[in-house]
């Protein structure tokens, strides 16, 4: 038989085997005392089983707020080092703007060089603009992507529709914590 402190220290999972081992010797006991304890235990069991589910969804929430927590730190943090590397790279593409408006002007030749270091000015790759949409373009300068419409195949799938062979449709499950009202009991 399930001793209390057996009760108190079980896993959810054991706290169902235990149930079910009752429910089994219920059937089988004869009415009197051994049913009445056996009886006592399973509302033990129950009461038990409420507890765990009570501790694992509190500590499911728990885990939320500090999800969230501590996602909203990473959240600040990024914005701050954001801010400071952009301003970085602003100072860096003024200061070489500077320099290649000095080298447009003539006053800076191709190549500068000071006692440690040296500064080349370099053409850069060769870039392009359009000026017209992508779709306008000839098609030997377009690229086509190609993807799936999943949400019509899955439409199909539920319209009975033979899916097999072009796409395997699966469900998982997921866990959901939601309060109780005050009502239930």
């Amino acid at each position: 038989m399930t001793t209390e402190y057996d009760i108190n220290r079980a896993t959810l999972a054991l706290l169902s085997c235990y149930a079910a081992e009752l429910w089994e010797q219920l059937e089988e006991l004869p009415e009197g005392e051994e049913q009445a304890q056996a009886l006592e235990n399973l509302l033990q069991i129950q009461d038990a089983t409420a507890s765990k589910i009570d501790a694992i969804a509190y500590v499911a929430d728990q885990l939320k707020v500090d999800l969230e927590t501590w996602s909203t730190r990473l959240q600040k943090v990024v914005e701050l080092h954001t801010q400071v590397i952009n301003k970085r790279k602003k100072q860096l593409e003024h200061l070489k703007a500077y320099l290649v408006r000095l080298n447009e002007l003539g006053m800076l030749k191709d190549k500068v060089i000071g006692t440690q270091r040296r500064i080349d000015f370099q053409n850069s790759p060769k870039s392009v603009e359009l000026l017209v949409e992508p779709e306008e373009l000839p098609q030997e300068y377009q690229t086509i992507k190609v993807t799936a419409k999943s949400k019509e195949i899955l439409e199909a799938y539920k319209r009975g529709e033979d899916t097999s062979a072009i796409a395997k449709v699966s469900q998982s499950k997921h866990v959901r914590f939601r309060s109780l009202s005050q009502k239930q009991s």
